[in-house]
């Protein structure tokens, strides 16, 4: 039988346990691991109950560091960019045109990562529908910050 917490209101052994699993799953996740990989480090059933277990804490958390994963991605895609730039003006390279399609495909995720595509009544409605998450998210939470309710 598994409880969050006894009577005491202490956290048991094992959900000690399994919330240090989903961060160092999250911490894997972020370098780019298959749920494979990670519930084999991680000590997780099968690939499944890792997925559930990530997404769950996903949903869990108000990700404040929004920005640092956007750089992080930015960084990757930038990355990519410079190799696949190099084959694509090579005119020895015979994938050359191929090159060429994922400089396209990287820039247009680059666009849609950073917002650039978006029309100003687009960023509009962004910017009032994340006002009304986090207002909601406050007053639900009587303005206690989520890190705090854990």
């Amino acid at each position: 039988m598994s409880r969050k917490s006894n009577n005491t209101g202490h956290t048991t052994p094992r959900d000690v346990n399994a919330g240090i699993r989903v961060t160092q799953a999250l911490e894997l996740r972020a370098k780019k691991l298959t749920y494979d990989q990670i519930a084999a480090q991680c000590g997780f059933a099968d690939r499944a109950s890792c997925y559930r277990a990530v997404q769950r804490e996903l949903d869990r958390r108000v990700v404040s560091n929004v920005d640092e994963m956007r750089k992080q991605e930015a960084d990757m895609l930038d990355q990519l960019h410079t190799v696949c730039w190099e084959l694509a003006i090579d005119k020895a390279n015979k994938g050359r045109l191929f090159a060429v399609d994922r400089v396209l495909a990287i820039s247009e995720r680059r666009a849609k990562l950073m917002g650039l595509d978006m029309k100003p009544d687009e960023l509009l409605a962004n910017q009032n529908y994340t006002k009304k998450i986090i207002l909601t998210h406050e007053f639900s939470t009587g303005g206690q910050d989520a890190s705090s309710n854990s």
